[in-house]
């Protein structure tokens, strides 16, 4: 009976094995098929489509793309609108979830529900977009890129359970030998909250990165827009990359262009998610059991 069971044990590993790998196979075949079509010449996809094996290869979609300033331009403004925004975001986010995790916080309950109204319930589109501008005055600015999503209630909750785990002895030790709250939550809460970082990390600059709606709103400054609403404005209408001197009257690979630029975008997300990865379980476990 012990033989069988282990028999029995050792098919359905390899089941589940198999299917994992068809599985990958599945989602990572649009990612190949991708990158195959960015590298492969403007006639061969005309003639032949989108193939894994072009039948002609060609680095100019990728060329035209490093060549373009507006491309360019806007992959800078989609990394520093990432970098700061991500970090004012942790820091905001991470500070309002510790204060209300203490349990001496006054009020800490009435703060969190200012939180986590937001969450449920909003005023709609046009108020928000009027506070923006009206109020905030945010229109043609840098800072419209970053303010609208500076807070998140889910990320500041997932922080706050996180935060609910460490022993208040820790802190206790901290305020007993002099550190104020700011020295506590940099000093010692930081460092043990790595994994939750990393996972708040994660998801707030993927919300920036993939961001292209307040451009579209709020943004009219070509120097401005940031390379997803650019990929917007390609895909609607290819003819903006001639605004770009160094390509001048060739002809542009319009199929191949658009392909390559997407991948050019997806590519640094690819490359930090392995790095992010070890911490991400742990965090959205015990960030999301936590009450």
């Amino acid at each position: 009976m012990e033989i069988s069971n282990t028999k029995m044990e050792l098919v359905g590993q390899r089941v589940l094995h198999g299917g994992l790998i068809l599985l990958s196979i599945v989602f990572l075949y649009p990612i190949a098929l991708t990158f195959m079509v960015s590298i492969s010449s403007e006639r061969s996809v005309t003639l032949y489509g989108y193939q894994i094996i072009p039948k002609e290869f060609s680095m100019e979609a990728y060329r035209v793309v490093f060549a373009t300033p507006i491309v360019v331009r806007a992959y800078g403004v989609t990394i520093l609108t990432t970098a700061v925004g991500t970090v004012l975001s942790i820091i905001i986010c991470g500070s309002a979830g510790y204060a209300i995790s203490l349990q001496r916080v006054k009020y800490r309950n009435i703060i969190s529900m200012f939180f986590y109204i937001p969450m449920i319930f909003n005023a709609g589109l046009v108020p928000w977009y009027l506070v923006c501008t009206q109020i905030l005055h945010l229109r043609n600015s840098f800072a419209a890129l970053i303010v609208p999503a500076l807070v998140s209630s889910f990320n500041l909750f997932l922080m706050r359970n996180y935060f609910k785990t460490i022993p208040p002895s820790i802190t206790e030790s901290a305020d007993i030998d002099g550190a104020n709250p700011l020295k506590t939550f940099f000093s010692i809460i930081i460092p043990l909250s790595t994994p939750i970082i990393a996972t708040s990390t994660l998801f707030i600059s993927l919300g920036y990165w993939n961001s292209w709606t307040e451009a579209l709103w709020f943004i009219d400054n070509p120097n401005l827009v940031p390379l997803q609403y650019m990929l917007f404005k390609i895909r609607s209408q290819m003819e903006i990359i001639q605004m770009s001197g160094s390509i001048g009257s060739s002809q542009v690979p319009s199929q191949t262009f658009q392909v390559a630029t997407l991948f050019v975008t997806i590519g640094p997300i690819i490359l930090v998610y392995p790095f992010v990865q070890k911490y991400f379980v742990k965090g959205i476990m015990v960030g999301a059991v936590k009450g």
